[in-house]
């Protein structure tokens, strides 16, 4: 499914002003990804071309430079494919303006006419096409594409981040959470594992109150199962109360994770120094995916935890 909405960017037909901003996108987007700007969009005729760049190849022969003669289409708002009738001509235009190479900078596609007649310039001049599919998959990978993304298409990207939300840069280094059996790393992976409260029963001054004797996280399956296997055997008094690390990880789970926690030691539970220790690590690796807004399947997520009552993990009252 499509990110980008390239119907965020001005009809270029339509004067009000804002008509260039297609001719300035594609100029950012080909100077992002590393071609050299001769010429830049204006207002005048433009004799069948848009911008002009260049390309810098280097091989054992030394170095060779393509001039580009680049022609932009925004047809996005129709919905239309360019047409041979829309950029017609281009061999003659290319070698008019003294360029190598044809490229069509689209925000649909080219339709199979207008490949073919390309495709039947092959050997004469050099043709690429960047439509919205190859512009959107270029732009969403590097930090400096998802500038020039939120510059033309700032409501298509607020969305995006929404849904695919990044780590907030709160330290200054990279969060993560290697599994305590394994050392994978925790957060690479779709399903992010569990992390587990191990505690047994105290007496303390005739009050029964927890102690939470360790804190790990591990991947789930055999590696849950082989730690589970270690610390029975080590430790036979000891039972485990366990959170999908995916669910603590959504804002509004790991308030409430937070507050059972405080609820716990307000009740009296006590902390070895180890698990305390892991408990505030983990915390402190989990919030910057915490700090963020709810995306819409979370959303979804939550309001069907409200439907469960509490002792069988949901959000809801026990009535």
């Amino acid at each position: 499914m499509a990110v980008l909405d390239f119907k965020e960017i001005p009809e270029a037909h339509i004067a009000t002003g804002l008509q260039d901003t297609f001719e300035l996108f594609a100029r950012d987007f080909l100077a992002f990804i590393g071609y050299k700007i001769i010429t830049d969009p204006d207002r005048g005729a433009d004799g069948g071309v848009d911008l002009v760049v260049e390309e810098k190849r280097t091989g054992v022969g030394g170095e060779t430079v393509i001039r580009w003669l680049v022609s932009c289409k925004h047809k996005a708002h129709s919905g239309r494919s360019v047409n041979p009738v829309d950029d017609a001509n281009i061999r003659d235009r290319v070698e008019a303006n003294e360029c190598n190479g044809f490229i069509g900078f689209y925000s649909t596609l080219a339709s199979s006419g207008l490949a073919s007649n390309l495709e039947g310039m092959n050997g004469r001049i050099e043709t690429q096409i960047f439509d919205r599919e190859k512009i959107e998959s270029k732009l969403l990978h590097s930090a400096k594409g998802l500038q020039i993304s939120e510059r033309y298409f700032p409501v298509s990207l607020s969305e995006w981040r929404t849904e695919n939300p990044q780590p907030a840069q709160i330290f200054s280094v990279a969060p993560s959470l290697k599994c305590n059996v394994c050392d994978k790393e925790l957060f690479d992976q779709d399903d992010k594992g569990v992390v587990t409260l191990w505690t047994k029963d105290r007496i303390d001054y005739a009050a029964e109150s927890e102690f939470i004797e360790q804190v790990s996280w591990t991947c789930r399956g055999r590696c849950d199962d082989l730690l589970q296997v270690r610390m029975r055997r080590d430790h036979p008094n000891l039972t485990d109360g366990w959170e999908d690390i995916s669910d603590v990880m959504i804002p509004t789970i790991f308030i409430k994770w937070v507050m059972s926690i405080l609820n716990q030691q307000r009740d009296g539970a006590l902390y070895s120094d180890e698990a305390f220790s892991s408990l505030k690590s983990f915390m402190l690796r989990v919030f910057p995916y915490v700090s963020r807004h709810l995306t819409t399947q979370e959303k979804e997520q939550i309001e069907m935890l409200m439907l469960l009552p509490s002792y069988l993990g949901g959000l809801g009252y026990d009535g």
